[in-house]
């Protein structure tokens, strides 16, 4: 790399604590989902009746969005660890699309009956962290630290 003598070098970042554990954290999220996925769909965890009809309405749409998402916040944690800043916009993408495709399936298929209220307040936590990490993530963009 050339520098010229106004330029200093980068100075390099040393990766805060809490990337470490976000990263880990959308890592294990992505393993325990498509654990989740393969479990229900081989009938390892029996469905009540309305879950049963949830999955069943589900169209490549739907499950396309999935993987998106999940793809979405898995790179975004890569890149995060990487110190990154396309990893903000990853998760920033993943968290909107992923409240639309909630709007969608509340309306459309029974989503709050499938999920019941423990679902509900683990989505909610699961929304309150994503937030989180985005607000997280910008600041670290303010601090160029994601670079």
């Amino acid at each position: 790399m050339i520098t010229s003598i106004d330029t200093p070098p980068p100075v390099p970042v040393k990766r805060p604590a809490l990337v470490w554990i976000i990263s880990i954290f959308y890592f294990i999220s992505a393993g325990w989902t498509v654990l989740s996925f393969l479990l229900i769909f081989t009938g390892a965890i029996p469905l009540n009746d309305a879950q049963k009809e949830y999955f069943q309405a589900q169209s490549i749409i739907d499950y396309g969005s999935t993987i998106l998402i999940g793809t979405a916040n898995l790179l975004g944690a890569v890149l995060f660890l990487l110190l990154k800043k396309p990893a903000y916009y990853l998760f920033t993408t993943a968290f909107g699309v992923g409240i639309l495709l909630t709007v969608y399936q509340i309306f459309t298929k029974d989503w709050l009956g499938a999920i019941g209220r423990p679902g509900l307040i683990g989505a909610a936590i699961g929304w309150g962290l994503s937030i989180a990490v985005i607000v997280y993530a910008k600041r670290l963009i303010n601090r160029n630290i994601l670079r």
